[in-house]
């Protein structure tokens, strides 16, 4: 290939990965499938590249570090096989949303060697989603959501992108005041989705987001600003409760599941959550080493129920889910199923935790985004299964890959490896 074609080669790929980096949010939200397919997109574009290998695009020499990585998104598939091996039970489908870790390997290594103001067009992505999310939600019996996702995780999609707006101002060096109002505004429109969907368990990453904000800035903020910024949230926090009955309304339901609860009725959406972590712990710690297999904790909920371990109400949402990620995999897989878990959640952690020490303001930037992604996920999978879907899956596995290619990027003039 000539150098003119080369040239123009790699400006093409450049641009098809700008492009589904800036999409992929709002297809996730706003097209049923659209996760996937930019996910697979993307694939179909890193397949591209290793076949014709333009100049500029040459491999780099391997970190050990991502032979971690690595390890940590393929061990889901590794749990699963076997899970299926010890219980003699095989079948296709359960790799389907595994794959996608592993799948987004190759994605973080074509990304690291593009130029870095492709993978900066995620800060147009996030809030141009947060924003678009809010306005395709449509209003039904007092929370709001659209007809792509269920409300649950359409609440927890719409704060992460509020998180990951708010937390994008700067990353690059000072923005500009139409990409920071847009931020603002980014910000603004996913919390204000999220409040609105009444998602709550997912408002528990709120604190873990200002806590994040506090650490990474505290050389900057006396001790008297961190206690202000902290009293700020508690103010605002009590305004939303008193002015949001979407917010209101939800908090006050907390409050009388846990006073049913303590007169005996467990059959309440925090009380059948109970039971179920309960039982999924149960059945872990009577199968510890390989679990009951994937569809294991559903055939246990009769058997519990007749037990009184459980109620009819819970034993017939336990067969839909355990409502927690990492409870729903110990007790399915056993202690690999854990394991693999933990890994998909704390490896990336770790790399990002590591990129947010760096001295280069950019890679910093980008460490910080990852930790707030991550950390923001874990939460969700507290008091749902949030990555039991494929497109949920493709979501925090794409965006690892590019917020980890942000900070090993070759074109950053001070590489992670300063760190």
């Amino acid at each position: 290939m000539a150098a003119t074609d080369q040239s123009r080669y790699l400006s093409f790929i450049e641009k098809m990965a700008g492009l589904l980096l800036l999409s992929y949010p709002t297809l996730m939200l706003a097209v049923k499938g659209g996760m996937n397919g930019a996910f697979l997109a993307m694939l179909l574009l890193v397949v591209a590249v290793w076949i014709a290998r333009p100049n500029g695009l040459a491999p780099t020499a391997w970190k050990k570090e991502w032979t971690i990585y690595a390890a940590s998104m393929a061990a889901m598939s590794v749990a699963v096989f076997i899970s299926q091996s010890y219980h003699q039970n095989y079948s296709a489908s359960p790799y389907d949303g595994p794959s996608r870790y592993w799948l987004a390997i190759p994605v973080f290594l074509l990304l690291r060697r593009l130029d870095l103001r492709v993978i900066a067009m995620l800060q147009f992505a996030f809030p141009f989603a947060a924003i678009a999310g809010l306005l395709l939600a449509g209003r039904g019996e007092g929370r709001t959501g659209i007809d792509t996702l269920d409300l649950i995780h359409f609440g927890d999609f719409e704060l992460i992108l509020a998180a990951l707006s708010l937390f994008s101002v700067d990353w690059l060096g000072r923005d500009k005041m139409p990409l920071r109002i847009l931020k603002i505004l980014g910000c603004a429109a996913g919390a204000a989705a999220s409040f609105g969907s009444g998602s709550r368990g997912g408002w528990l990453a709120i604190p873990v987001f200002v806590l994040i904000y506090i650490y990474f800035t505290k050389g900057s903020l006396a001790p008297r600003k961190i206690l202000a910024i902290v009293a700020a949230a508690l103010v605002a926090g009590a305004l939303l409760y008193s002015i949001n009955s979407s917010v209101h309304q939800r908090v006050n339901d907390v409050r009388a599941d846990i006073a049913a609860f303590d007169q005996g009725n467990r059959d309440t959406s925090t009380g059948i959550r109970w039971q179920l972590y309960k039982a999924a712990l149960d059945i872990f710690s009577r199968n510890p080493l390989f679990g009951v297999g994937l569809g294991g904790f559903a055939a246990e909920m009769t058997p519990m129920m007749q037990a009184g371990k459980i109620t009819p109400v819970a034993a017939e949402l336990g067969r839909g889910e355990v409502h927690n990620d990492i409870l729903c995999k110990a007790a399915g897989m056993g202690i690999f199923g854990l394991a693999a878990i933990l890994a998909v959640y704390l490896v990336p952690l770790w790399l990002f935790w590591r990129a947010a020490k760096s001295a280069s303001a950019k890679i910093k930037r980008g460490g910080t985004l990852g930790i707030v992604f991550v950390s923001g996920f874990f939460v969700f999978g507290l008091t749902v299964e949030t990555l039991n879907l494929t497109m949920a899956i493709a979501f925090y596995s794409f965006t690892v890959a590019a917020l980890l290619a942000a900070c090993y990027n070759t074109h950053h003039n001070e590489q992670v490896t300063t760190l």
